[in-house]
């Protein structure tokens, strides 16, 4: 996926070409576009292009693919799939330096195909794929025995910036070419076990999703961000009991901090922690004061602040959740603004609407607070009164 070809073929005579001012290669600037959040503009860029490199072309059909995708143009997404056939067909592939065939799919392309479908099938063959990649090459299922046995695994990221953060000073040796190349097979590998989680969650198939978390603890039992996730699921099926455990494990691999910033992080994760199992056990006084405390120190704001909003209105308060949650997104809209917690907000516009309008003059306030920020593939509609 890094090849580029010998002329760019988005490149443009027009001075004023954002390509042509950038001039950067054809990858760098379709990533760039796609960490903006800018899919309109990669479907400009890349319509009508004729490129004769294969890998290239693979290339381009994961970012288009992708984009359609984010603009919610699933029809059009699957048809571009469709196209492309048979990904391990012989001529989507190359022969390697040393005389190995290897695929020219990008592994980006493979789990849009398994992503796109509705049932897991798709996803689970993307995981036999990804075992196979591991197991199927003698040498590389040899460093993959050798990186379990230091537990050199746990350190791939797998979790939110809370976590990664966690655990990213601890002291690695360096790793081989062939060692990134067996951590990067692994990592897909948790990645896929991790969205099937997702899915049996979803499907609030919690005895599931469990037991592919506890394989995912047999390859990585010290990461802290891996235990916290099962005490999360726990926790959906009722076993507090169970969940406190497990966020007690969660803690003791925390506590291994080293910088001042670090314990700090990780002891507002444990009161994170501490607040779902207090709001678990009905206690809204005392899960809201955790989470007002850890909300000042972890990243991911957007979830911190729909926790708070949240014993508000188990507390029969939805004035205040409203307002705490207005409150912090005009004081920071980058880090607030997201779609589960817009849609939130505007849900409890309609609770608490007793006019009949649907929660219209706050829906109305709040795409006039947020409208210059809104990424392409942001949907809209649930701010709009029905």
């Amino acid at each position: 996926m890094r090849q580029t070809a010998d002329r760019d073929p988005l490149s443009s005579s027009d001075p004023a070409s954002p390509v042509a001012r950038s001039g950067q290669s054809q990858q760098e600037l379709l990533q760039q576009l796609a960490l903006r959040g800018a899919w309109r503009s990669i479907l400009e860029a890349i319509k009508g292009q004729q490129i004769a490199d294969q890998e290239q072309l693979l290339c381009q059909a994961a970012y288009y693919t992708l984009a359609l995708i984010k603009l919610r143009n699933y029809t059009a997404a699957t048809a571009e799939l469709l196209k492309l056939g048979d990904l391990d067909a012989a001529h989507l592939t190359k022969t390697a330096d040393d005389g190995r065939s290897v695929s020219m799919v990008p592994f980006s392309l493979r789990w849009l195909q398994a992503d796109t479908q509705e049932q897991p099938d798709k996803m689970y063959q993307l995981l036999d794929y990804c075992t196979q990649q591991l197991e199927g090459n003698t040498l590389l299922a040899g460093t993959l025995k050798s990186l379990r046995a230091t537990q050199r695994l746990h350190s791939i990221s797998l979790q939110d910036d809370d976590f990664a953060a966690a655990v990213s000073d601890q002291a690695d040796s360096p790793l081989s070419s062939q060692e990134k190349h067996a951590q990067m097979w692994a990592r897909r590998q948790h990645m896929v076990v991790c969205n099937l989680v997702n899915r049996h969650v979803r499907s609030k198939e919690y005895k599931v999703a469990l037991r592919w978390l506890s394989w995912l603890l047999t390859e990585r039992r010290d990461d802290p961000g891996l235990w916290s996730v099962v005490g999360y699921v726990q926790l959906m099926l009722g076993d507090i009991a169970v969940a406190d455990r497990t966020f007690h494990k969660a803690a003791e691999l925390l506590s291994a901090a080293q910088t001042p910033e670090q314990k700090q992080r990780n002891q507002a994760i444990v009161r994170r922690h501490q607040g779902l199992l207090l709001f678990a056990r009905n206690d809204f006084a005392g899960a809201l004061a955790e989470f007002e405390a850890s909300a000042t120190v972890l990243s991911q704001a957007a979830a911190a602040l729909q926790s708070r909003a949240l014993v508000y209105v188990y507390s029969c308060n939805m004035g205040a959740a409203i307002q705490v949650t207005e409150d912090s997104m005009q004081s920071d809209l980058i880090n607030y603004v997201s779609e589960p917690l817009l849609a939130n907000l505007c849900t409890m516009y309609e609770l608490l609407d007793v006019s009949g309008n649907d929660g219209a003059d706050g829906k109305t306030r709040l795409l006039t607070l947020i409208g210059g920020i809104l990424p392409d593939d942001f949907d809209a509609g649930f701010m709009h009164s029905k």
